[in-house]
């Protein structure tokens, strides 16, 4: 995935919230798996990395392949963190 669409990140809620998520998301991989704590977080990216991805033009079904891969996920989140920063 190319995350090319920077127009959509200038708007500064999306902004904040995409960094604040994928610090989250990234931070709360190290608890052990089952943790309530890591499953919000991994929850709550995946439903923003969806919606971001279906606004930048790609079909949901496909957001939602992409997402459902962790490593893929992962990826996403320290991508949109070394852009973003850590919100």
């Amino acid at each position: 995935m190319d995350i090319s669409d920077i127009q959509f990140l200038t708007s500064s809620a999306i902004y904040r919230e995409l960094a604040l998520r994928s610090q989250e998301f990234l931070t709360y991989r190290a608890y052990p798996e089952g943790s309530e704590l890591r499953q919000l977080s991994e929850d709550t990216f995946f439903n923003l990395a969806v919606e971001y991805i279906t606004q930048t033009g790609v079909p949901r079904s496909q957001a939602e392949q992409f997402c459902n891969n962790p490593d893929q996920l992962t990826e996403l989140a320290l991508r949109v963190r070394s852009i973003l920063g850590a919100g």
